[in-house]
């Protein structure tokens, strides 16, 4: 478990949704019951950096779940809006 406060709001990883994961497993997306969007970095580039969280808007969190290929929830799940074709 790992909780941050970020700008007076409490984001925890157990309280919140795992929406997708990176390849590496390094970094994670997640979704708090109240619809807000972070990023857990579980294995940061620098060794002397500790796991932390980051808020993102919907926008980046959109941006996050397409570039990550472990998508455990479905994108209209996620974001309400239904995936149109190319």
């Amino acid at each position: 478990m790992v909780e941050q406060i970020i700008n007076g709001l409490r984001y925890d990883t157990e309280k919140s949704a795992l929406i997708a994961s990176s390849k590496d497993g390094a970094k994670h997306l997640y979704q708090t019951k109240k619809s807000r969007f972070f990023l857990y970095f579980e294995h940061p580039g620098q060794s002397t950096v500790a796991p932390y969280l980051e808020a993102i808007n919907t926008s980046r969190a959109k941006r996050e779940y397409g570039s990550m290929p472990k998508q455990l929830v479905p994108w209209n799940k996620v974001f309400g809006s239904k995936v149109e074709d190319a």
